[in-house]
């Protein structure tokens, strides 16, 4: 399995990872451009892309992963958290957010494992499921 900036190429690999992007065009539309800014990593298993995680600083200017999905049949082999510790060397800002539905709980587990600790709630985005949202202190070293 490998890591690397997504490309625009990428696109028909990653919409058989994540199966809720065919019925959300706002989805396909955020995934799209995430692919072109080159704010976007997928993990591989040789030819086939098995997961993806965004990148980009449009929470409060701060570090923020807007969506990461793995495919169903690669879960629990350690890929969400090879993806969260890639985004986590990728970002340039001292702290790092994420966030997920109170029904998630794997997700939830995998954000805890990997030291984010939980920073709040928002209610009312799905109707009866608050979404949680989970922050990470990053040593950010400043590139050149």
């Amino acid at each position: 399995m490998s890591i690397r900036t997504g490309t625009s190429h990428d696109f028909d690999g990653v919409r058989f990872v994540d199966p809720l992007l065919r019925a959300d065009p706002d989805r396909a539309q955020l995934i799209r451009a995430s692919l072109s800014a080159g704010d976007c990593v997928v993990a591989t298993d040789g030819d086939d892309i098995v997961g993806f995680g965004i990148l980009n600083y449009t929470f409060f200017g701060y570090g923020f992963v807007p969506l990461m999905v793995v495919a169903v049949s690669s879960r629990r082999r350690g890929i969400g958290t090879q993806l969260l510790r890639e985004i986590e060397g990728r970002c340039l800002k001292p702290k790092l957010y994420i966030s997920t539905t109170r029904s998630n709980l794997p997700a939830q587990y995998l954000f805890e494992k990997c030291g984010f600790v939980q920073s709040g709630r928002i209610e009312n985005l799905d109707l009866g499921d608050d979404e949680l949202v989970f922050f990470k202190p990053l040593s950010v070293r400043r590139r050149a």
